[in-house]
């Protein structure tokens, strides 16, 4: 979980995530639309995203700020 799952490197404290259908992205693999929000890989639907356009690493995976 503490993972992309686009890029599969692992996230840092201040990353900023998408979260679709549970899953973790950075921002910066995945395509927005503003269309709800919904997420892209390579031109490949993900879905709607749970977080609109992103949130801090450190607020969603715990133990970040530990390191």
């Amino acid at each position: 979980m503490d993972e992309c799952n686009a890029c599969n490197e692992k996230f840092e404290w201040d990353d900023r995530l998408i979260i679709v259908e549970d899953k973790y992205y950075h921002k910066d693999c995945v395509t927005l639309y503003a269309t709800g929000y919904v997420a892209f890989l390579d031109d490949d639907p993900l879905g709607e995203t749970e977080n609109d356009d992103g949130q801090d690493a450190y607020e969603i995976i715990d133990g970040l700020l530990g390191d």
